[in-house]
């Protein structure tokens, strides 16, 4: 029965390729648009400031000046609205192709396969050009895991997209020296080849997880099944059901975004505001180290500016210590994506991530 659905869905599609036409220009022409108007540029950018001053460890520019002079709360507010300003592009770009992932889904399921090493690998491969941070990957992660897509696949993407895209690996291997770079890439590759699909199938094994395949979606693909007569639909027609779709997906990931977005800005704001850094960079005492590689794995910031910010620090003359732990832990992972995995798809596994991060950021500033 699910041979025929499968075969009678993918003829259907060949003789009427609407749903496939209108849904691959959508991918392609957003995807254009989001890298050539703005991420390559602003990566460009980046780049070409690389080891200079930078406005704060959360945000690389500001829309509004913090003074150190102003009242607390104002510092807050002001930074929260900089580092909004520094993710609007990019998380906007995350929902839009979430909800484009989502809808493309329900009509060509995702067949990837059983291997949960591959399929991490896979995603991580899709991750490389798109260049989007941790933080905006997730909008992205959970389209591909509300389509019914595969776990490791979504994490792949979302480990690959802030810290494999070749400018970000140029720019990495440019600005910090060779030892601290190498380590970064191969944890960053231990983390993708064998950490992520390998807690997965541990929490799938003892029933922490759900297990999600590709099966899993065999209802939205029957639906295909169901159409009536899909070779006398019109375009128009067509491209109405799937605006209607794609605006439903994304509306469901609007919502927990700005939410997510707004806490997230006032937390990072506050920790700017209260930690006292200074004195913190000083300490090299390994507890001191624990609880910067904590706040660290915590924040969520733009892509790229780990390797800045770490950048900086080295030239600034702090600890090759400090230096290692913001390059291991301030890009990679942060409370965004810990919030999605504790909401969406396993408690246990949003934890673990945490943990593992801050741990390895942890030992790496020993080490160095």
């Amino acid at each position: 029965m699910a041979a025929t659905a499968a075969i009678t869905s993918l003829w259907t599609h060949q003789r009427c390729p609407y749903r496939a036409v209108i849904l691959a220009a959508s991918v392609a022409g957003l995807l254009c648009l989001f890298w050539f108007a703005s991420r390559y540029p602003q990566l460009f950018n980046k780049a070409e400031h690389v080891g200079g001053p930078v406005a704060s460890m959360a945000f690389s520019s500001e829309l509004l000046h913090v003074d150190a002079a102003m009242p607390w709360w104002k510092r807050i507010a002001f930074s929260s609205v900089n580092w909004l300003d520094s993710m609007k592009l990019g998380m906007s770009f995350g929902v839009a192709i979430g909800a484009l992932l989502h809808t493309v889904l329900k009509y060509f399921p995702l067949k990837i396969g059983s291997n949960l090493y591959l399929n991490s690998v896979k995603g991580a491969l899709v991750g490389v050009p798109a260049g989007v941070c941790a933080n905006c990957s997730v909008p992205v992660a959970c389209g591909v895991t509300r389509g019914h897509g595969r776990v490791e696949v979504a994490l792949g993407f979302l480990f690959s997209s802030p810290n494999l895209n070749p400018l970000v690996v140029a720019m990495t291997f440019t600005a910090l020296p060779l030892a601290m770079a190498l380590t970064k890439y191969a944890v960053l590759l231990l983390v993708i080849a064998v950490v992520v699909p390998g807690v997965i199938a541990l929490l799938e094994k003892r029933r922490l997880m759900k297990v999600l395949t590709a099966d899993d979606g065999l209802g939205a693909a029957c639906e295909i099944v169901k159409i009536q007569s899909p070779c006398d639909e019109k375009f128009f027609d067509v491209l109405g059901e799937l605006a209607s779709e794609f605006a439903r997906n994304a509306w469901m990931l609007i919502k927990p975004t700005i939410m997510l977005m707004l806490l997230a800005s006032v937390v990072s704001a506050a920790l700017l505001v209260f930690v006292p850094w200074p004195s913190l960079l000083a300490n090299t005492a390994p507890m001191m180290l624990l609880l910067v590689a904590v706040i660290a794995t915590f924040m969520p910031v733009p892509i790229a500016l780990d390797v800045i910010f770490a950048a900086l620090l080295l030239r600034q003359g702090v600890a090759p210590g400090y230096v290692m732990l913001f390059a291991m832990t301030l890009g990679i992972y942060s409370i965004v994506p810990s919030v999605y995995l504790w909401r969406e798809v396993s408690k246990p596994l949003s934890v673990i991530l945490f943990v593992f991060f801050a741990l390895v950021g942890w030992v790496c500033g020993i080490i160095f």
